[in-house]
């Protein structure tokens, strides 16, 4: 229910922007997961499924959460 976008630069920078909040991070992929470090939070990773235009990123514990994947940034980050 929230507006959510992620943009991925190839240098490891993440961009996201959360209810019009842009914050930026590091991503990289460790072993199979893709892992994430924002300020003042701690590292957090993922297995990244990717099927057709959807991805879903799925924590330690089992939870998941589904993204629309859009080609270019849409989104200006």
């Amino acid at each position: 229910g929230k507006d959510f976008a992620e943009f991925y630069m190839a240098d490891g920078t993440v961009k996201t922007i959360e209810d019009s909040v842009l914050t930026t991070g590091k991503w990289s992929v460790e072993g199979d997961r893709v892992c994430f470090v924002y300020p003042k939070e701690d590292k957090a990773c993922f297995s990244l499924e990717v099927a057709g235009d959807d991805a879903t990123f799925t924590d330690k514990s089992g939870t998941g959460l589904r993204l629309k994947v859009l080609k270019g940034n849409p989104k200006n980050l």
